[in-house]
């Protein structure tokens, strides 16, 4: 018996370690094992691990193979550790169907009785009913009321009998507890299908990358999928930490129990017949024995789940490290993009103010200089434009395709417009009219004499002239530009207000 209590004491080491086990912050009466509690820590753990899944693919290329191994490998040994706390119950409800089977005598010795009545009965009726047959006219009432009061004692026997056998399935029913524990494990473990192929698939890498392309929409973009990412993580953390935590306190607790257990089989060894029966504590030895056997596969099932929980919680930070360097990459990135972009910008900014300065001190033609200094804006905001479309695109393929269905969009709800913008850079031309010059228009309304007042980008305006010689006739007369090309126009050369014969030119449309 010594010898077995060293033994035992050399396997309660092994289990809980070599060195000193800390007070346990946890008793177990504080934290008792219970089925619901199994299931709730299942349930916890599953859901962590959901989590974990979910954080995986919004991060993507992060996380490696092993770190998925990791996560599923903490999920089956919490498994294991809920069919080893559900071994450990059942160990422990093992004297209970011993009293319920000597509760159950009782009934089984009524159910007995109940028959041997029931045959006793049926006996009686069937004889009460041979005298019915053969009863004389005056015995007959009394045996009628002989066989009603038979038949129905057996009715009630029978319906005894069914309530004790009813009685006695419902507490055969209602101990039966251990089973609906393995079916619900059993039931939560299918429900992980990485679980049954034994390994777990790959979740889709998120569009990640260490360089940083596709233009700064793109970079945008990128950052946005970072901080989304870096945010699951930090729910992920705390998940983490809060199982962790969970894992410690079951360890505790069930240490705790370890020791209780041994204490008392250490107590056994040195009064094997405690309250003076040897049988009783033989009897009592042997289940405290199976209890330390189950309880330390619990331990070395928590054990290995806490250290794997430890370094999912590791890997996290290293994890949680990535995100924060790729994000850095991308700020870096955006910033020196956007500091291109200023660049260009003020040197198109500069460009236009130069250009400004020649067109106003070089060019002493009024029309000349007006002409310039609309190219000049146009050519500004156009380069300003192409700059910001072409760095914040992400894919230059479709912007230029968008931008050609639109610009043929464009060209044919606005053709007039745009037909009127071309003549009037083809009348300010330099073999062009001018404000001042009398000019016959034919149009798609008539034919008019007049003296050009104003050229506009898209109209010009003329004072109508009309008799010999030509005098105003008071009316303004506008006309699109389009009419360079649509129509005709005749510019009279300048012998005619000196009162020479009027000679008019026609201009061609490609004047």
């Amino acid at each position: 018996m010594r010898l077995m209590a060293i033994a035992l004491f050399a396997v309660f080491l092994l289990v809980t370690g070599a060195e000193a086990a800390p007070p346990a912050s946890a008793p177990d009466s504080e934290h008792p094992v219970t089925p619901d509690r199994v299931i709730a820590s299942l349930n916890q753990t599953l859901a962590w691990y959901r989590e974990a899944r979910v954080a995986m693919r919004a991060v993507g290329t992060v996380f490696a193979r092993e770190d998925e191994q990791t996560a599923l490998a903490v999920v089956r040994r919490a498994f294991e550790t809920a069919r080893a706390q559900a071994a450990v119950l059942a160990a422990a409800s093992g004297p209970a169907p011993a009293a319920q089977r000597a509760e159950a005598g009782p009934l089984a010795g009524k159910r007995a009785q109940l028959n041997a009545t029931i045959q006793t009965d049926q006996q009686e009726v069937g004889r009460l009913r041979e005298r019915l047959r053969t009863a004389p006219a005056a015995r007959r009432a009394a045996v009628q009321d002989d066989l009603a009061a038979a038949t129905n004692r057996f009715e009630l026997d029978r319906a005894r009998l069914d309530f004790l056998t009813r009685l006695e399935e419902s507490n055969v029913s209602s101990s039966d507890t251990d089973p609906d524990l393995a079916r619900q494990i059993q039931t939560l473990q299918e429900s992980v299908p990485e679980l049954r192929s034994g390994n777990a698939s790959s979740p889709p890498a998120a569009p990640t990358s260490s360089g940083v392309t596709g233009g700064g929409w793109g970079s945008v973009q990128r950052l946005i999928g970072i901080y989304h990412a870096r945010g699951s993580l930090d729910q992920l953390d705390e998940r983490t930490k809060a199982l962790e935590r969970r894992v410690g306190s079951d360890l505790q607790a069930a240490r705790a129990s370890m020791r209780s257990i041994m204490d008392q089989l250490r107590a056994l060894t040195t009064d094997p017949s405690p309250g003076g029966s040897l049988a009783d504590g033989q009897r009592q030895f042997r289940d405290l024995l199976e209890r330390s056997k189950l309880l330390g596969a619990v331990v070395l099932s928590q054990r290995e789940e806490s250290a794997l929980v430890h370094r999912f919680a590791g890997d996290l930070q290293g994890w949680k490290g990535a995100i924060d360097r790729d994000r850095w990459q991308v700020l870096q990135a955006l910033g020196m993009g956007l500091i291109g972009v200023v660049i260009a910008l003020v040197a198109i900014l500069v460009g236009g103010m130069l250009w400004r300065v020649a067109a106003v001190r070089y060019v002493h033609d009024a029309y000349r200089r007006r002409l310039l200094l609309m190219a000049r804006n146009v050519v500004v905001l156009t380069a300003m434009a192409l700059v910001l479309v072409f760095h914040f695109a992400s894919e230059l393929t479709a912007l230029v395709t968008g931008l050609g269905f639109a610009a043929a969009g464009i060209a044919f709800a606005l053709q007039n417009v745009i037909l009127a913008l071309a003549g009037y850079f083809s009348m300010v031309a330099p073999n062009g009219i001018r404000v001042g010059d009398r000019v016959s228009l034919q149009g798609p309304f008539g034919y008019v004499r007049g003296e050009v007042l104003d050229i506009g980008l898209v109209r010009i305006r003329l004072r109508e002239l009309d008799g010999e010689p030509l005098r105003p006739t008071g009316r303004i007369v506008v006309f699109p530009n389009s009419v360079v090309f649509t129509g005709s126009f005749f510019k009279h050369p300048p012998a005619e207000d000196r009162g020479e014969g009027p000679r008019p030119v026609e201009r061609s449309a490609a004047a």
